[in-house]
């Protein structure tokens, strides 16, 4: 059972005891699962269920009954079932959501060819998407959700048909379904639609009903509330229970407004930070700056001002609500989501990034980095982390998780006794290695089909 937390952690591990137990044995329950071990789960009428929002889980079982039914399990060839379904559900979905942001950039930003291919190729390869593409949880596929509920709305306003509402409403409230702080963005984006027209708000409440509806039902059936089972502390009080109100992020509480301040710099900046780990987003900052100064010639800023609003104050919930920096993940895995969004503005920099060669050395260097630490971030995102080191106030001391990264892969890459090494670990490395070569030979290679422009300095 050891070597099934190895390959799938805990945050992994529940959602696979799910998807394991629906093709196999046709329940919620996950009592019979080999991932059963795992400390995300809540205990309702005498069994065990997945904690997390079923409905990610049900999408991708049809992978694995298919596999099953070609004779990989879970249960016989895990590894190798974990990564078939993380790769045709994760992966691909990842992938959809590159295809929309470069269409947006395209379509929306007015950019051309050359820059919405290296603007797509840098936000997935330098930002956390790319280890949380390769792992099968619901901040990835949430936030690719979120960014093509966000094409639909520019869509409307560009077409005026209701179709675009009702597809939005779809995605919208399928984000939440998967990761219920999605569900933030729905009064926000009906109130967009409605100040255009209320009958395409109405059309996008109406069209969010049937997933809000199934969510509730799903959280009904497997624990016996409408709330999500991280807000009901009576299903976390069973014996060797690794969570209750006192750890659980939806319940926790920070106990000063100093806590708080130090806890925000580490996801902010620091330790864990999300500017940290994805430096890229400096490029952002430059470019709403750019934007801004420009008086907003991007016709489509209302949408795009409340949503990344919405995005901010999605940062601001989980900093105030949780305590835990997401736990033994790479980064702060909570901040995936709105990845896309976030880096959306780096659009704007294209004149700056050809005319100015100072700008292009900035960009060029920053996105190295940025390339850099989310390929450490691909070894191995969630490992079991000493993070909750105390000092005598009790404020929480989280690791550098880019330093415990490099740590493994050197310590991996200079053990000795390389036969001894397991095989997830050599596919692990040869993965590194040649998506390290991949990526920066296409980073530069696009750089080059670049042309610059005259230049300022």
């Amino acid at each position: 059972m050891l070597t099934t937390l190895k390959v799938a952690s805990w945050n992994d591990a529940s959602r696979m005891a799910l998807i394991q137990s629906l093709v196999e044995h046709r329940t919620f329950i996950i009592d019979d699962s080999i991932f059963s071990r795992t400390g995300d789960k809540v205990f309702f009428n005498q069994h065990f269920y997945s904690d997390k929002p079923p409905i990610l889980a049900i999408l991708a079982s049809p992978i694995y009954f298919v596999l099953y039914r070609l004779g990989i399990s879970l249960a016989s060839q895990e590894w190798l079932a974990y990564y078939l379904i993380t790769l045709l559900s994760i992966g691909i979905l990842s992938a959809l959501g590159l295809a929309v942001f470069r269409k947006i950039i395209k379509d929306f930003c007015l950019a051309s060819d050359e820059w919405s291919d290296l603007v797509t190729f840098i936000v997935g390869t330098g930002t956390l998407l790319l280890p949380y593409s390769l792992l099968f949880n619901n901040h990835a596929p949430s936030g690719v959700l979120i960014l093509i509920g966000f094409y639909f709305l520019l869509d409307f306003r560009r077409t005026v048909k209701l179709k675009q509402a009702v597809y939005a409403g779809l995605v919208f409230s399928l984000a939440g379904g998967i990761d219920i702080t999605q569900f933030l963005f729905l009064p926000f984006v009906f109130i967009l639609f409605a100040i255009r027209s209320l009958k395409a708000g109405l059309t996008f409440a109406i069209a969010c009903l049937p997933i809000i509806a199934l969510y509730l039902f799903l959280n009904l059936h497997t624990s016996g509330s409408f709330l999500p089972p991280a807000m009901n502390a009576s299903l976390w009080d069973y014996p060797g229970s690794a969570f209750g109100p006192e750890n659980l992020s939806a319940l926790a509480k920070h106990d000063s407004i100093a806590n708080v301040l130090f806890y925000a710099f580490h996801m902010l900046i620091g330790n864990r930070g999300l500017l940290s780990h994805t430096p890229l987003l400096l490029l952002a900052i430059l470019g709403l700056g750019a934007t801004f100064k420009a008086n907003w010639r991007f016709r489509y800023k209302t949408e795009y001002i409340c949503l990344l609003f919405v995005c901010l104050l999605y940062v601001g919930i989980y900093i105030y609500k949780s305590i835990n920096y997401s736990g033994w993940a790479y980064g702060v895995r909570w901040f995936v989501s709105p990845i896309f969004f976030l880096c959306l503005s780096i659009a704007w920099l294209e004149n700056a990034v050809r005319s100015s060669r100072l700008m292009r050395l900035f960009f060029v260097g920053l996105t190295c980095l940025s390339i850099l630490i989310s390929l450490i971030g691909t070894y191995k995102p969630f490992t079991p982390l000493p993070y909750v080191d105390a000092d005598s106030k009790g404020r929480l001391h989280p690791v550098n998780t880019i330093v415990v990264g490099a740590h493994l892969i050197m310590q991996d890459l200079y053990n000795p006794s390389i036969p001894d090494r397991s095989k997830r670990e050599l596919f692990l490395g040869a993965r590194l290695i040649i998506g390290t070569v991949a990526i920066y030979s296409l980073f530069f290679k696009l750089m080059k089909n670049l042309s610059p422009l005259p230049h300022k300095d």
